[in-house]
């Protein structure tokens, strides 16, 4: 796995622990000015996906059996299974 895969693992990771910043490069032992360097460069990859389309990959602590079904307010339903919550959440926030 090359570096830019490892970080942008953390940060997905990041958003859906909880935590502050602070609190999670001190539990991981990194360098708050590298996460945040890190965290400009995930923006940017986001912001430039076409077509609002985001590359979801599962690691391996994500990958389990759950099935899940959202239904917004326009009506519009979506049902996936086999994926994590951050994958999920990636999902919810497009």
């Amino acid at each position: 796995m090359d570096k830019q895969a490892f970080m942008f693992g953390l940060i997905k990771e990041w958003e859906v622990s909880g935590l502050s910043k602070k609190a999670f490069c001190r539990n991981h032992g990194i360098a708050r000015s590298i996460f945040f360097y890190w965290i400009n460069k995930w923006k940017n990859t986001k912001e430039a996906a076409p077509d609002g389309f985001v590359e979801i990959t599962p690691g391996k602590a994500d990958i389990f059996h759950a099935q899940y079904r959202l239904r917004y307010p326009n009506g519009v339903q979506l049902e996936v299974s086999g994926i994590g919550l951050s994958q999920l959440s990636a999902l919810v926030n497009l």
